[in-house]
Formats: structure tokens, C-alpha cells, sequence
């Protein structure tokens, strides 16, 4: 079985490493085209050093990021395709797991997973809202994050092509136009990619452009409270993923207080109350223990930890089987002690005994 993995670029040429470092470290049969549309030289500079990785390669002006993503298609022969943006990237082993469901379940159409939240700095954020939802709301529920999602080419033939028109939603406007034509989809229960969120990234600019596709892919498949609905619940995931101020953060506290309240007089919404990995979906609040999984592949493993919480006694905090001291007098900071990475995962468990529930703010590792 054979990946098609298409990789539209416009600058990032500090965040493409990491893409094909984590493409490189699978070992699954990978066809990689590398669409750059940078006016500079950046990003070829980049490439320069994963040529042997690429089975296409162009640099120059595109219509778009869904024009590229398309054309990388055209441009390779896989049977699974997907695409990566150049400032996300995938678990380790992450295209076995989804070739091991394929081919146990050649029903199946599209495979999606879940994913994890970072900073422009690595620093771990959350994960996705994840919840296996019900394939029939995602007309209106965009639950699949992009870069864990793969799709059968024989499925996509059926479709058509990608929806050129559509800058910031043409992943939902794929998942839905799959659904229609009768796909079998399958969720995968581990994280499969990293995204970055921050205010650089489409996915984070709350441009008005952004709000008017979603807003007419929901009113064209629900009614016009349905799609009010569903822009409000994107506007609030945007703000919990992002450092905000001022009026935002006021914004923030009420819409939290909001999903609170909804959630203890109506009980749990679409996916169920169902914890990410020991985190809350409605705030990253901890109860027992929290799991959070990181790739990492930078050259020398990390030296030191630092995680932001509202506790005010330490946690407990294991590294891949290993208890880690926190140092004194420098908040909840941690010296990794030296040791080779046989993967390149960071697992990392938190606890708090003293604590029946608490906030994981962020966790980074450096």
C-alpha cells in the first residue's frame, strides 16, 4: 500500500524540517510531493537536504493551497492520499497504524485519527475535541483534524476533486462530499499528528473569510441557528487554543462558563464526555491522571521540562517510565536526566495527589 502525502508550502522553511523529518521517520511506503510557492529561496534550501525523499518537486506560484494540494495529488500514484502543511507533523509509526487498518478493512474509506496542539514553540497546548461522533453530523461538525485523515484515492475518484474555490474548509467540504457518496469511515483511538496554532496560521487568523465559508457549509446542510451554532463553537475552540487578551480573554471566561453550565443541565454534547488522554474536553482540566504524547524530532532528546498549571503544590511527572525532581525555587521545572530515544516519542504522565482536579496549562520541553 502506498501513501501519496501532499506538502503545500509558503514560507515556514523553519517549520518544514519537522514535516519531513516526521514523513522520513515513517516507515510506511510514502510518495512525497513538495508544492512551494515561497518567492524566495527558503524553502528550496530546505528541501535541498530531503531531495531523496521527494517524488515531486515544485517551486513557483500556485491559485492556492488547495490548487497544490491537488496537483501533489495528481503528481503521485498512491493509493491513500493526504496532505501535511509544512508547520504540522505526524507521530512516529503513525501511517502503520493507519495501513493496518486499511488493510484489515478494505471497507473502509477514510481513516482519521486524533491529533495534538502546539505552540509556534512546540509547547503543548491540548489535543483536538476529540469523541467518536457520529459520521452523520459531520455536515455540520467539523470533528476530524486534517493531518490525521486519510483517504482511499478509489474514494476520491468517486467525489471528484478537491473544491478549488474553497481556501480554509476544503478538508470539511471533502469529508462531507465522502459521506454523501456513501464512504465508510473508521476512527483510529490514538493521536496521529501535531498542529500548530498559533496567530500565523489560517486555521487561526478569525479572518471574516474563514467565518463566511464555514458559516455556508453549515447553512447549506443544517438551518441558520444550526450554522450560528457552529461558528460560535469554532470561535470558542480558536480562543481556548490561543494566548489571549483583553476582551478576548473576557469572552473566553464566558464561553467557558457557558459550556459548563450546558454541560452539567443537559448533559454532554456530540462525542460524549469522553477525556483526551486524562484531559477534560471542555478546558484541559485534569482528573487522575493526564497522558501527554509529543513526537520529537530534533537531533540531542530534551534537557529540561517546564509545565504551567494552577496548582500550587508539585506534580507528580514521569518521562517515558521515568520520575522526574522538580527544581527548586524555579516553579514547576524539571532537568531531564540524559537518555536515548529508542522512538521518537515524549511520553509524559501527570498526577496530583493533593488535587482532586486541576488545570494543565501547558507543557514544554526544551
Amino acid at each position: 500500500m502506498i501513501f501519496s502525502l501532499a506538502v503545500p508550502v509558503f514560507h515556514h522553511a523553519n517549520f518544514l524540517p519537522f514535516a519531513l523529518e516526521s514523513i522520513r521517520a515513517q516507515r510506511a511506503d510514502i510518495r512525497v510531493a513538495v508544492m512551494d510557492a515561497t518567492p524566495d529561496e527558503s524553502v528550496q534550501k530546505v528541501l535541498e537536504h530531503y531531495a531523496d525523499l521527494l517524488s515531486y518537486r515544485r517551486h513557483g506560484p500556485d491559485s492556492g493551497q488547495t490548487a497544490a494540494i491537488q496537483e501533489g495529488w495528481d503528481h503521485t500514484d498512491g493509493d491513500i492520499v493526504a496532505w501535511l502543511c509544512a508547520d504540522d507533523y505526524y507521530f512516529p509509526n503513525a501511517l502503520d497504524s493507519v495501513e493496518e487498518v486499511f488493510i484489515r478493512h478494505p471497507e473502509v474509506d477514510v481513516v482519521y485519527g486524533d491529533a495534538v496542539f502546539v505552540d509556534d514553540s512546540d509547547q503543548f497546548i491540548g489535543y483536538f475535541p476529540i469523541g467518536q461522533f457520529g459520521t452523520s453530523s459531520i455536515e455540520r461538525e467539523d470533528f476530524i483534524c486534517q493531518p490525521s485523515c486519510f483517504v482511499r484515492r478509489t474514494a476520491l475518484a468517486r467525489i471528484g476533486r478537491l473544491n478549488p474555490d474553497l481556501h480554509y474548509i476544503m478538508d470539511w467540504d471533502l469529508w462531507t462530499r465522502l459521506y454523501r457518496a456513501g464512504a465508510k469511515f473508521h476512527y483510529l483511538d490514538k493521536p496521529l499528528s501535531v498542529v500548530r496554532m498559533y496567530r500565523g496560521t489560517k486555521t487561526a487568523s478569525r479572518s471574516w473569510a474563514r467565518f463566511k465559508e464555514i458559516g455556508r457549509h453549515v447553512a447549506r446542510n443544517s438551518s441558520p441557528i444550526a450554522a450560528l451554532r457552529s461558528l460560535s463553537g469554532f470561535y470558542y475552540q480558536d480562543l481556548k487554543t490561543l494566548d489571549v487578551t483583553g476582551i478576548e480573554r473576557v469572552l473566553l471566561r464566558m464561553m467557558e462558563f457557558y459550556s459548563r453550565q450546558k454541560k452539567r443541565f443537559k448533559g454532554p454534547g456530540p462525542g460524549g464526555d469522553k477525556n483526551a488522554y486524562g484531559l477534560s474536553r471542555h478546558g484541559n482540566e485534569v482528573a487522575g491522571e493526564a497522558d501527554v504524547l509529543l513526537p520529537w524530532y530534533k537531533p540531542s532528546p530534551p534537557v529540561g521540562l517546564w509545565v504551567r498549571s494552577d496548582l500550587d503544590v508539585e506534580p507528580d511527572v514521569h518521562l517515558n517510565g521515568t520520575r522526574l525532581s522538580c527544581k527548586s525555587g524555579t516553579g514547576f521545572c524539571y532537568d531531564i536526566p540524559a537518555f536515548s530515544l529508542s522512538t521518537p516519542l515524549l511520553s509524559l504522565k501527570l498526577s496530583c495527589a493533593a488535587r482532586k482536579s486541576w488545570a494543565l496549562y501547558g507543557v514544554e520541553f526544551f
